[in-house]
């Protein structure tokens, strides 16, 4: 009786394997550190435009205040559109949904649509220029793309078990891409099992971990290991144990009204966000494919309109707004928004994600949660959550918000926790997070990426059934 043949890969090619993924990681990592200093150039970039910066010694005043951000987003938009569509077809969108679309299709060549040197080098220079302008878009989802093209393309030097090829690289990509991008290793662990690859791969754990701890190691050894949002609200949370009298325990509890009531609002406006998201990419397709140049003119235009009536708080991801909201809230307890501001930064939200250009919606969706937060604190604490802290509402409404966009509630309560260092709101953050999503499955039904990838597949022509040339299923 013949023994099996060996299928696996040698102990000396598992070792080129653990190299070459490493290295992937590695460049994973670079690419999100990069991207975080080209955020922070864009708000010092839109800063000096508006005036409340000095540069070189150089200070902008007057109308010039408001004409020269405007200026900046209105004529990147349509350079970026044009860029995108002449050299880097397969950059469009946040690359999330791309990173899904490439795992429903499984190891075959239309994967090079979504995955390549090309691509990866075209989303670091597309979203590059949205930032340093001031559009206003997030760098989660280019990070995600760089790192999934990075380890996908890992594979060429060495033979890969069929399992990493299939699923395992893409998925330690995603991880790698929004870890390092946050700072948040267990969000970027728990994002790629439950949004893109919506299966828990225990083969690909161990690679998916490797790859998460190198590519966040590159940015704990340039930046700190520091939270995202700061430490101010690391002391956050809502009163649940019995500590003296029973009545004025149950008097405190009213703060957690709070949590069911946001978690439903939150998700009913975050749902009907991300639905606009999708059917608006669909209906502007068309226009971006005929006419890119001038359909990226309108869009620029609309942006600098926005930033203009936003008092140009629409500008850049939203990080530093939301940051600033909550350390101030921290602090004092007190509000530092306007409803122009969660307003005008969802409407430059979706106009940037509509466009189809890289860029991300982690960063401006939690600004607008923050923002809500604030505009809604005094009405809730008054009449349905007497005593509630404003950090602690703000947290709430961002985790039922961005749960109604991304409806991935494991990642958000998980990504606020690391974020903020704010243990005692895990529970508050569940819920909310959980009806958020919950809410938001009745309004937006497929979720915002998996429509988005279904929209990239059909609209590169790629079918997700069986490989024509294998007879097998890819989906």
């Amino acid at each position: 009786m013949s023994a099996e043949p060996r299928t696996g890969p040698t102990l000396r090619q598992s070792m080129i394997m653990i190299i070459a993924t490493s290295f992937a990681a590695f460049l994973s990592g670079v690419a999100a550190l990069y991207f975080v200093y080209a955020d922070r150039a864009g708000g010092g970039a839109v800063d000096w435009l508006s005036g409340r910066e000095a540069f070189l010694g150089i200070s902008i005043s007057g109308v010039w205040t408001v004409i020269l951000p405007a200026l900046g987003v209105a004529v990147t938009m349509p350079a970026i559109v044009w860029l995108q569509r002449r050299f880097f077809p397969g950059t469009e969108g946040t690359g999330i949904p791309q990173a899904i679309a490439a795992i429903q299709i499984g190891e075959r060549p239309e994967r090079g649509l979504m995955l390549s040197v090309r691509i990866a080098l075209g989303k670091i220079l597309l979203l590059s220029m949205a930032l340093i302008s001031g559009i206003t878009v997030g760098r989660e989802g280019p990070s995600v793309h760089v790192a999934a093209c990075c380890m996908h393309l890992s594979r060429r030097f060495c033979r890969f078990h069929p399992w990493l090829v299939q699923r395992g690289l893409i998925l330690a990509g995603s991880a790698a891409g929004i870890a390092a991008a946050f700072n948040a290793p267990v969000a970027g662990v728990i994002f790629c099992f439950e949004e893109v690859g919506r299966i828990f791969d225990k083969q690909s754990a161990t690679a998916i971990i490797r790859t998460v701890a190198i590519a966040c190691l590159v940015g704990v050894v340039f930046l700190g290991d520091y939270e995202f949002y700061g430490s101010s609200n690391s002391g956050a949370g809502l009163p649940l144990s019995i500590d003296g009298d029973l009545g004025a325990w149950l008097l405190e509890l009213r703060q957690w009204i709070a949590v069911p009531v946001v978690g439903v609002l939150g998700g009913f406006l975050g749902g009907w966000f991300g639905r606009g998201v999708v059917g608006g990419s669909r209906r502007l397709a068309p226009f971006l494919v005929a006419n890119p140049l001038r359909t990226g003119i309108v869009l620029g235009l609309a942006l600098a309109a926005t930033g203009v009536l936003s008092g140009g708080s629409s500008y850049g991801g939203g990080h530093d707004q939301a940051e600033r909201m909550l350390e101030t809230a921290a602090a004092t307890n007190a509000p530092i928004a306007i409803w122009s501001d969660p307003l005008g930064k969802a409407v430059a939200s979706f106009t940037s994600l509509i466009s189809g250009i890289p860029g991300g919606l982690f960063d401006p969706s939690l600004a607008v949660g923050a923002g809500l937060g604030q505009m809604t604190h005094g009405f809730f604490e008054a009449t349905i959550a007497p005593g509630i802290g404003l950090p602690e509402f703000m947290l709430i409404f961002m985790a039922a918000y961005f749960a109604g966009v991304v409806q991935s509630p494991i990642t958000v309560f998980a990504i606020l926790f690391e974020m903020t260092g704010a243990y005692g709101m895990i529970l508050p953050l569940m819920f909310a997070a959980a009806l958020g999503a919950a809410v938001a499955s009745r309004i937006c039904e497929p979720s915002i990426y998996e429509a988005l990838a279904a929209s990239f597949l059909e609209a590169k022509g790629v079918r997700t059934g069986p490989d024509p040339g294998t007879g097998t299923r890819t989906d």
